[in-house]
């Protein structure tokens, strides 16, 4: 695959700078998918999309400092992933009926449950949108998957530092849910 993404870049920098990326950070990079999305074809499609958008904005990418390369390359694997499985989603609304029928039947909860469930998962998101930066990446590298040791070298802190974020960004959501 590395040799269709190299054809289509123009200088010997730039297939270099690519090349680099793709050997040292597509494991992390299918990690990232894989975190999210949870099907391993799914995540190398979601990160196959990711490299073509390297491939757009390489002459941007800077590879001097790897702290903030691996923090780019995690960053647009989220969003690309996340654009993928709505792509995905789309595709996949275009079952039949019957089909969806049958299944929402097997499923069945009461609509009373999935009010709360919503209206819960909408307060969340709310909660981590507001509370300060620092707590809520934090808390959401922690959420995707992350280590401790992973989130401190992602965030440039320690790893006391890490577990005293993620511990007051829980208590800030759990304040919030049992006023």
């Amino acid at each position: 695959m590395l040799v269709f993404y190299l054809a289509s870049l123009d200088s010997d920098t730039e297939k270099d700078k690519f090349e680099y990326i793709y050997r040292k950070y597509y494991l992390f990079m299918l990690r990232t998918a894989s975190t999210i999305i949870k099907n391993s074809s799914l995540a190398e499609d979601a990160v196959h999309e990711t490299f073509i958008q390297i491939l757009k904005e390489i002459d941007d990418i800077r590879i001097e400092n790897e702290k903030i390369l691996k923090s780019y390359l995690y960053i647009v694997t989220r969003e690309r992933t996340i654009d993928y499985i709505r792509k995905w989603e789309r595709r996949q609304s275009s079952a039949s009926d019957y089909d969806r029928l049958f299944s929402s039947l097997d499923n069945y909860i009461e609509p009373e449950e999935i009010a709360l469930t919503n209206l819960q998962l909408e307060q969340a998101i709310k909660l981590l949108s507001d509370m300060p930066s620092i707590y809520s990446r934090t808390l959401s590298l922690r959420v995707s998957g992350y280590s401790i040791h992973e989130i401190a070298k992602i965030t440039n802190s320690t790893e006391s530092n890490v577990k005293t974020r993620i511990h007051r960004a829980r208590a800030l959501l759990l304040q919030s849910f049992n006023p």
